[in-house]
C-alpha cells in the first residue's frame, strides 16, 4: 500500500484565543440563551480571520464562528438558536443547513480591534467602506491578526479541503449509509444492534484512531479493510492515490470528522432495513446541571435520538440519554392513538430493558398532539 508523507502542521498563534470548552464563561453564556431557543437572533458579523472564521457579535458577547464562505464582514445575519446543549447552537434556516457554534473569546475587543457596533452601523452608511469591500482591502492585508498566524502547506490544504467540501451545497454533516443494514422481514434484536454499532464504527469517523490501535495490536486488520480510507486505497492502488482536494467524498469525509470532532456529535441518515428509514444523532451531554465545581470526575453523559415512521404508527422519535449508570427514555409520537398504544406497552419495554441488564429509570411518552407535554413514567 502507498505511503503518503504530509507535512507537518507548523506554529500556529492564535491572533484571538478562544475559552477553552467547559469554560464557566462559555457555559453562562449558553445558559443565558437557554430562553432563546427557537427565536431569530441578529449576528453581526464583524471581521474575518486568518484562520477562515469570523468575529461575531452575538447576544452581546464576541466570539469566534465558523460561517459560510462569502460572508461579508460588516453585516447582520439572522440566525436561529436550534440548542443550547451540548453548545449552543445556529442555524442560518431553521431545520436546515450545518450547525453553527459561538466560541467567546478572551478580551474584550475595542473598535480599534475590530469593527464592532459602531463600525457596522458606520458600514451601512457607507458601504464602500464596509470591512471586506474593496476600498478596505489594504487594510486588511495589514491587520494584525492576519500576521500573527502562519499555517504550514499541510495547514493550507486542509483549508482547501474543508472549503471544498463546504461548498457542496446540500450535503448534510451525516454518515450516509447506501445500503440496508438488515435483510427483509424482522431483524433479529442483538444482530440488529451489532449492524448498527457497526455503522458508526466503520464509517471512517475514527478511522485515524483505528490505524493506531491496529498498531499497537489492539485492532484486526480485516476490521480496517472495511472502512472507507483503506476501501477507497485498495481501489486506487494500481493508479496513484487521488488527492482529498479533488476527491469530493474523501472531502466531506475530512469535513464530517472535523466536525464530529468540534460539535461531539455523529449523525447517521439510511435504511435500517428495506423500506424502513432512520435518523439517528449521538452527541454527549453536559455533566448534570452543566456545573463543573461539584464531582470533579462526573462524566458527560450520552444522548442518543432517531426517528422512525411506521405504516400503522407513524413518525416515532425516541431519545434515550445515559447518564452514569442510568437510562432514561423519551418517546414522542406523531399521534395521541399512538401515544396511547406506547403508554399500554411501556410495562413490557421497562420488564424487558431490566431483563437485559439496562434498568429504565425514566420513561417519558407524548404526542405532537399533547398539550402541556407527556406521560411521565
Amino acid at each position: 500500500m502507498e505511503r503518503m508523507s504530509v507535512p507537518g502542521v507548523g506554529r500556529v498563534v492564535a491572533a484571538i484565543p478562544a475559552l477553552p470548552v467547559g469554560d464557566a464563561r462559555q457555559e453562562a453564556f449558553e445558559r443565558s440563551l437557554a430562553t432563546q431557543v427557537g427565536k431569530a437572533l441578529p449576528v453581526a458579523v464583524l471581521a474575518k480571520l486568518a484562520d477562515g472564521s469570523f468575529l461575531v457579535r452575538v447576544a452581546d458577547q464576541n466570539a469566534r464562528m465558523a460561517l459560510p464562505p462569502g460572508t461579508l464582514p460588516g453585516t447582520e445575519v439572522p440566525m436561529t438558536l436550534v440548542s443550547t446543549q451540548p453548545r449552543a447552537a445556529f442555524q442560518l434556516t431553521p431545520g436546515q443547513g450545518q450547525l453553527l457554534h459561538p466560541t467567546l473569546i478572551y478580551q474584550e475587543l475595542g473598535e480599534a480591534r475590530a469593527p464592532g457596533a459602531g463600525a457596522l452601523a458606520a458600514a451601512r452608511a457607507n458601504p464602500g467602506t464596509a470591512p471586506g469591500s474593496a476600498a478596505d482591502a489594504q487594510g486588511a492585508q495589514a491587520d494584525p491578526r492576519n500576521a500573527q498566524v502562519s499555517l504550514s502547506e499541510a495547514g493550507r490544504m486542509l483549508g482547501r479541503i474543508l472549503a471544498s467540501a463546504q461548498g457542496q451545497a446540500g450535503q448534510p454533516q451525516a454518515i450516509q449509509a447506501a445500503t440496508p443494514l438488515a435483510g427483509p422481514g424482522t431483524p433479529e434484536p442483538a444482530r440488529l444492534a451489532q449492524a448498527l454499532e457497526g455503522a458508526i464504527a466503520q464509517s471512517g469517523l475514527f478511522y485515524e484512531s483505528h490505524v493506531a490501535e491496529w498498531a499497537e495490536g489492539k485492532r484486526a486488520l480485516p476490521e480496517l479493510m472495511r472502512e472507507p480510507q483503506m476501501q477507497r486505497a485498495l481501489a486506487d492502488a494500481p493508479a496513484k492515490t487521488a488527492s482529498a482536494e479533488t476527491d469530493p467524498a474523501a472531502a466531506q469525509l475530512i469535513n464530517q470528522q472535523l466536525a464530529a470532532h468540534e460539535q461531539g456529535r455523529v449523525a447517521w441518515q439510511g435504511q435500517v432495513w428495506p423500506g424502513q428509514d432512520m435518523h439517528w444523532e449521538i452527541h454527549k451531554d453536559a455533566p448534570e446541571g452543566g456545573a463543573r465545581g461539584g464531582d470533579a470526575d462526573a462524566e458527560p453523559g450520552w444522548r442518543s435520538g432517531l426517528r422512525l415512521r411506521f405504516a400503522g404508527l407513524g413518525e416515532i422519535a425516541a431519545t434515550l440519554v445515559i447518564a452514569g449508570d442510568q437510562l432514561h427514555i423519551q418517546l414522542k409520537a406523531e399521534s395521541g392513538e399512538t401515544s396511547a398504544v406506547l403508554r399500554a406497552r411501556a410495562g413490557e419495554l421497562a420488564a424487558a430493558l431490566g431483563a437485559a441488564g439496562s434498568p429504565l429509570a425514566s420513561l417519558d411518552i407524548s404526542s405532537a398532539a399533547d398539550v402541556g407535554g407527556g406521560d411521565g413514567r
